[in-house]
This record gives structure tokens, sequence and C-alpha cells, in this order.
């Protein structure tokens, strides 16, 4: 996961607008000056171009400039007491710059909040994935055994010990650096710095070897386990830390929210901004001097702190995680580079057999079925499948010619019994020649040699034949009404591998199927996961010691601001702008960011942004990915670095 960068100077102007919009002290004009007062008429002026200047949206180079004026003036005596009406323009622009102030401040713990929660994240990914461990410490091996060579040099130095060989060996280096009964030695807690603050019983994780053999290699593999287990701790020591100051910055910016629904107290605002910044009591002073202390005094101290406090908590330099690739990648791409080369032939005869197998594919699978279901469609099928219809008729007329010409012969029939035999052979009734048949066969020796047996015997083998080629035509006709179908389902498979694969193209040039709207799987993944936070902080924060208010606590206020500024965020960079849905979208994250609003109807808002917005983002889609895939993004975080 790359570093966050969250520029949320247009939340705070949002947020301390509604101070600026307030009825504050505003000056009455005078349409006549006294003669002799020139300097007060210059600072008069100077005050009203200062006030027109700090209009909302307040911008930090006014309230900056505003400042050094208040400054300047209170060194040279500027101001002329009892001047009411510079009086009033002094106060307006002392609120003005308090305003000024109290958004830079929210921008202030708001950018460290976000930054601290980033860093989390990252120990986050890094201590859920056992590759991750494996990853970074390897990542982070060099700095390790230079600070332990670092550790000893300095213990030589110590006991003015001759530098030799002899003192880098096993016995010689814990002889020097003893470890106690309940803490590591110093050559560990150089090589895990965080055991310095964190002791860990690392007797109980690693036993001496044993002379029984399963606890012999139990023993072995917990000592080559035990330093991912440190490293694993150590990543946990980081986050936990890191979520501790995060809580701690979330609390304050929470107090500065809460402060904004205090501005009906117009005049105290600037001390009650001073004591939320500085976490003392409030101190009744002159305002300038509050605004003058918050600007020169609580924030750049508060950030210098706060640089000393996160530097020993942030993840490793860029250098640091990216040596192991800057060190094996051009070893590997010139290796596969050579292989390649080396395997050319058989490169081009898999690629030239790859080529064939695609063109045999397209043509015999795809475009020949193709062509015969277009074939299909445009004759309707009109020849036969199976037998064709000229033949039955012809079998059908050579049974009838037959079985006509021995009834003539056999039994003399006339023409009117010949046409009635004729309609009865058409019709598959060979009563006539049956009956011959029956009377030949009592003497079937006679009748072959003198009768008309065998020639009864081929008209029923022809009629036989007749009454196949009649059942095959029917099938050959069921056949052909569903000889679309068959087409189809030989075309089948082709399409379906066809459809499969260019789904998969698609999916590759335009980054998935519907992967890049509104910012991509993954910006909207994380907004999915800050309406989760915000859901949840809703639902489980504790409330203040009065239930009935039902009010939020400053550390609560605080988290939920983080997360709000991450969907505002989402919203301003990701979805399109002018839409529909950016709009409601801002709406909403407006309302989740009034400290006002109680937590019930902050509730509301939120099940109204699952029910609005959850379809149009894919949140359910988000919401339902596997276990693997889950894995598979944790461990592309850690690698990506």
């Amino acid at each position: 996961m790359s570093r966050l960068r969250v520029n949320s100077s247009h939340f705070a102007d949002n947020f301390a607008r509604p101070l600026s919009l307030t009825r504050l002290p505003t000056p009455e004009p005078s349409f006549a000056s006294p003669e002799g007062l020139s300097v007060v008429s210059e600072s008069t002026e100077a005050l009203r171009s200062l006030l027109g200047a700090l209009k909302p949206p307040v911008s930090q180079s006014s309230v900056d400039d505003a400042l050094k004026y208040l400054a300047q003036a209170d060194r040279d005596a500027l101001f002329v007491s009892g001047d009411t009406q510079e009086d009033a323009l002094r106060r307006a622009v002392v609120s003005q710059v308090a305003v000024g102030l109290y958004a830079r401040g929210l921008d202030v713990y708001l950018n460290e909040a976000t930054e601290i929660e980033a860093e989390a994240e990252w120990w986050a990914n890094v201590e859920r994935s056992n590759i991750g461990i494996a990853w970074f410490f390897l990542q982070t091996l060099p700095s390790r055994v230079a600070r332990v060579l670092r550790t000893v040099l300095d213990t030589i130095r110590e006991h003015r010990l001759p530098l030799r060989l002899s003192l880098f060996t096993p016995s010689s280096l814990f002889r020097l650096l003893p470890p106690t009964a309940l803490q590591p030695s110093a050559l560990t807690s150089s090589f895990f710095p965080h055991l310095e603050h964190e002791r860990t019983l690392t007797s109980l994780l690693w036993s001496r070897p044993s002379p029984r053999a399963s606890q012999y290699i139990h023993s072995i593999w917990s000592a080559v386990l035990l330093p991912f287990h440190l490293t694993r701790e150590e990543c946990r020591y980081k986050r936990r830390g890191l979520e501790k100051l995060r809580d701690e910055r979330a609390e304050q910016l929470g107090n500065l929210a809460q402060l904004r629904l205090a501005t009906a107290f117009g005049d105290v605002f600037p001390s009650r901004l001073a004591a939320c910044i500085g976490g003392e009591p409030v101190v009744v002073q002159n305002n300038t001097e509050h605004v003058q202390r918050v600007s020169s005094s609580l924030l750049p101290s508060h950030i210098a702190e706060h640089n000393n406090t996160i530097q020993q908590l942030r993840r490793p330099s860029r250098l640091v995680l990216l040596w192991p690739k800057i060190l094996l990648l051009p070893p590997l791409t010139l290796y596969a580079v050579r292989s390649l080369y080396a395997s050319r032939a058989s490169i081009t005869e898999m690629a030239l057999e790859t080529k064939e197998t695609v063109e045999g594919f397209v043509k015999n699978s795809l475009i020949d079925p193709l062509k015969e279901v277009l074939k299909t469609v445009r004759t309707g099928g009109e020849d036969g499948v199976i037998v064709r219809k000229e033949g039955v008729a012809a079998d059908l007329d050579s049974l009838e010619r037959m079985t006509l010409s021995l009834a003539r012969e056999q039994l003399h029939y006339d023409s009117a019994q010949l046409t009635a035999l004729s309609k009865q052979i058409r019709l598959g009734d060979l009563t006539p020649v049956l009956q011959l048949y029956e009377e030949d066969i009592k003497s079937p020796v006679k009748s072959a040699l003198t009768g008309t047996l065998l020639r009864s015997m081929f008209i029923q083998v022809q009629k036989a034949k007749v009454d196949i080629d009649q059942a095959l035509a029917g099938i050959d006709k069921l056949l052909k009404s569903q000889e679309l179908t068959f087409a189809f389902v030989g075309l089948a498979p082709a399409l379906v591998i066809v459809t499969v694969l260019g789904n998969y193209a698609s999916q590759l040039l335009r980054g998935g199927q519907g992967e890049s709207r509104f910012g991509g799987r993954s910006r909207r993944a994380s907004a999915w996961a800050a309406m989760r936070r915000i859901e949840r902080l809703l639902v489980s924060q504790p409330r203040e010691a009065n239930p009935t208010t039902n009010s939020l606590t400053a550390l609560t206020t605080g988290l939920l601001l983080i997360s709000v500024t991450r969907l505002r965020g989402f919203a301003e960079t990701s979805l399109p702008s002018g839409s529909r849905l950016r709009e409601g979208f801002l709406e909403d994250v407006g309302d989740l960011e009034d400290p006002a609003m109680p937590r019930e109807e902050k509730l509301r808002v939120v099940e109204r942004m699952w029910r609005s917005w959850g379809g149009a983002l894919g949140w359910g889609e988000i919401a339902a990915e596997g276990l693997l895939r889950r894995s598979y993004v944790a461990a592309e975080g850690v690698f990506s670095r």
C-alpha cells in the first residue's frame, strides 16, 4: 500500500465556513474623521482591507497577513483606545483570524491522524501475512545487522578491548553481551529494537536442544521461526503505538470539531481555541494574544512534537524496502533474457503451433459450423439427411409392380381388382400375396420348383425394404426439423470459448469489468471500509456520561471525521463531476461531518448512504470478495513497495 496523501484543507474550509458566516462584530461606516488623526485613519483602512480579505473561505495567506499586521500594530501602539469603530474592526479581524487558525488546526490534526492511520494500516498488512513478515525481515536485514555491529563495536570500546576477529565468535559475543533471566541480551535488542520497550520472554519461545528426537526437532524449528515471530511482534508493537497515537490525535480533532458548537460566544472563541489546542484551561486575556500564541507557539510546537513522536514508528525508507528488488531484479532479468534467447527455436516452434491451432479452431470449429447454420436458415434443409424421397418412391413403385404382376398371372385379377389391389399396396396391405404365400408353404418344395413361393418371398423382401425406407424417411424428417438445433449444438462450445476469451481480454484492456469505474476497485473498497467503520463507530463507541444527550465523545467524533474525510476525498476525486451521484454523496458526507447532528440521525444518514449509493458503487460485490482475493491483495500490497 502506498503512502496516503490526503488534502484536508478543503474539508477544513468547509467545516469552518459556518464560523465565518456567524454574526461577528461589524463596524458602522464612518463618513467623517477628525483632522490630525491620519495614523488612526490609516489603521482603520488597513483593518477594513484585512477584514475584506478574510471573507469566507478564509485563506491561510490572508490569516498570516492579518497576524503580521496585528503583531506590528501592537508593537507600534498603532491602535488608539476609545475609538469605537476601530475597536470593532479589530475585534472582527481577530475573530476571522481565529476562524482561519481554527481551520488550520483542523487541517493539521486531520493530516496527522490520516498519516498515522496510513502507517498503522501498512504495519497491519505486513503483520497479517506470513509472506509479508518474511519479506519484511529480508528487507530490513541489512539495517538490523548494521545495528548489531554498531552495538558490538560500542561495547568493545566501552570495555577497552583490542579489536580482533576472535571477539566476533558466538561464545565471545554471549560473554560480552550476556542475557538476563527475563530480558533479552543487548545483541537481541539491537536486532529487534522493539524489545527495548516491550520485553518478550524469548526463553519461552525457544527451548534448548533435548536428547529426545521429537523435542530436539521442535527446538530447532522454534529457533528457525523465532526471528519471524519477533518480527511479527515488532510490527504489532509499532501498529499498536500508531493506533494509540491516532486515538490521541482523533480526540484532539474531536475537541476541535465540537468547539464549533461554541461559536455563539464570539468573543470567547479565540480563548477557547487556544485552550483546546494547548490542552489547558481557558485563560481570560486579550484575544489578539490568543491568536498570536496559537499561530506562533502552540501549532508549531505541536507539529515538531508530532514529527519527533512518529519518526520511530514510521515504515522504513523506500530504499530499505526496495533494495532486494534492486539487487535481484537485474540478474533475474538477464537470466530470463538469456534463457529465452537460448530457447528461441522451441519458442518459435511453439508460436507456430499456437498459430496453427488458433487458425484451425477458428476455421473448423467456428467459421464452418457458422456457415452451416446460415445455410440451414437460408435453405430450410431441403436435402435429405439419411434417405431421399425419390428412392422411397422408386422402391414403392417396384413393390406395386411386382405384386400386380403376381396377382394378374397367378390370381387372374381383372382391371377393377388390380386397381383396388394397387390402393391396398399404397396403404401397406399385401393380403392376397400373403394368402398365396400361406398356400405355397403347405408344399414348399413343389411350390419352390413349380409354383410362386419364391416370387411371394421376394415380394415380402421388397415390402420389408419399403417399410425400412419409410421408417428412415420419418427419422429423416425428424432430423430435418431439428437440423438448426443440431447446428447450434455443434457451434456452442466454440462460442463459449470465444466469449470467455473475449471477456478476459476485455478485462485486461479495461482493467476489469467495472473495475475502472469511480476510481477503480481499490478506491471503492477504501470507501466501503470507511463506511463500515463509520457505522461501527456510531453503533459501538461509548457515549458521554449523560446518555440522554445522544451525543458523541470527542474520540468518536475525531475517528468519525477521519473516515468521513476519506469519503469526501473519494467523492471529490473519483465520482463524476456535476453528477447527481457526486452531489448527493457529498450532501450525505456533509451531514456526517456536522458535530451538532445526534448519533441516531447520523445512523439514519449511514443507512441512506448504504441504500442509495451501495449498488451504484458496487459495495456489495466488494463485501462478498473471497478470502483468496483478500490474501492476494494483502500480499500484493506488501510486495509493491
